[in-house]
């Protein structure tokens, strides 16, 4: 666990920050206890007073003291550290690391991760090495780590054309539609794959994806919002977009639990839209996500929750036990 995390190039750099910190300490602060010595001693001469000086002599002795235990005293306990322990690897810890070496521990976890995507050829790895990236400040090793990355996103949207042409439809509507989906939304929506986004669900979809694509989201009819006594943003969300008629599936009002639901969604769902959920066989909507396609032999989707905020890549009916598709609802851009 310890060499993990000091090996990790993030505590590599504050790491490194520390230490710098500790040694100008170990520098500085002697010297100013010697400055501030001689600057008495000077006083007490020229005062020509035995007393005074007297005074400065053992002040003297007090102030190498100090700062010879400032200036050892760090040194002493790492010693001792090191010597007093059969397990080393924390001592990755106190290494003083260059920029290059962290640069290059840097690159060497952007590969991993990338070599993790190149394998699983699954989109929450590549969501994860991609997001990785921002890490790498040199644009042209970042350029080609990219590239290694299109590669494998185009494999997955190979296959997931492949999958999507090949799979069965359920009903629920839109039979021979030619529309097929909103990549807009679902590349907006993936960027943001095991990050903390500091919001919920509603505010995930609303907020940073919806949003800053100029869709509409609930901006009125706060009334709407009401659900089990409370007001929640992805109800209000449902509500707006029901009136507009922009559901594209709706989960018949007989189906009582997630496997009946399943039996007909996806309908004319399509990538890009918006799948609201109830927790148990009612309307009332607790849950937004962003559906993204179907990989794997799943329906896949991206959403964040209010337990921890992280943005999850995973199949629509696996979020909780009682959690149900309600509606899958195609956005509409602000003023259509």
């Amino acid at each position: 666990m310890v060499l993990s995390m000091c090996s990790n190039p993030s505590t590599m750099e504050v790491m490194g920050k520390i230490l710098l910190f500790i040694d100008i300490i170990k520098v500085v602060v002697p010297i100013i206890l010697i400055i501030i010595l001689m600057l008495k001693f000077a006083k007490a001469v020229s005062s020509h007073d035995a007393n005074e000086l007297q005074k400065s002599l053992k002040g003297a002795v007090s102030s190498c003291i100090a700062a010879t235990l400032i200036f050892l005293v760090p040194t002493s306990v790492e010693l001792v550290a090191k010597l007093s322990s059969g397990d080393l690897s924390y001592q990755d810890c106190l290494i003083r690391y260059s920029p290059e070496e962290i640069k290059l521990a840097y690159y060497k976890e952007a590969d991993k991760l990338i070599a993790l995507a190149e394998e699983s050829t699954n989109r929450a790895d590549l969501g994860n090495a991609y997001a990785y990236l921002d890490n790498i400040k040199d644009e042209t090793k970042k350029a080609e780590l990219t590239g290694r990355l299109e590669e494998v996103r185009l494999i997955i949207e190979d296959r997931e054309a492949e999958e999507e042409k090949n799979r069965p439809h359920g009903g629920g509507g839109g039979g021979g539609s030619t529309y097929e989906g909103d990549q807009e939304i679902v590349e907006t929506a993936k960027k943001y794959i095991g990050k903390n986004v500091g919001t919920d669900c509603s505010g995930f979809v609303k907020h940073l994806v919806l949003k800053p694509l100029n869709y509409l989201q609930d901006d009125i009819a706060k009334a709407a919002a009401s659900c089990d006594g409370r007001a929640r943003g992805s109800n209000g969300m449902y509500k707006k977009y029901l009136e507009k008629g922009r559901a594209v599936w709706e989960r018949p009002s007989s189906d009582q639990n997630l496997a009946q639901s399943m039996e007909t969604f996806p309908g004319d769902c399509k990538p890009g839209d918006i799948i609201f959920y109830s927790y148990g066989a009612n309307d009332c909507v607790k849950h937004v996500v962003v559906y993204v396609g179907y990989e794997n032999g799943q329906h896949m989707i991206v959403d964040s929750n209010m337990q921890d905020n992280i943005v999850r890549y995973r199949a629509v009916d696996g979020i909780y036990r009682t959690a149900m598709p309600l509606a899958c609802i195609r956005p509409i851009k602000n003023g259509e």
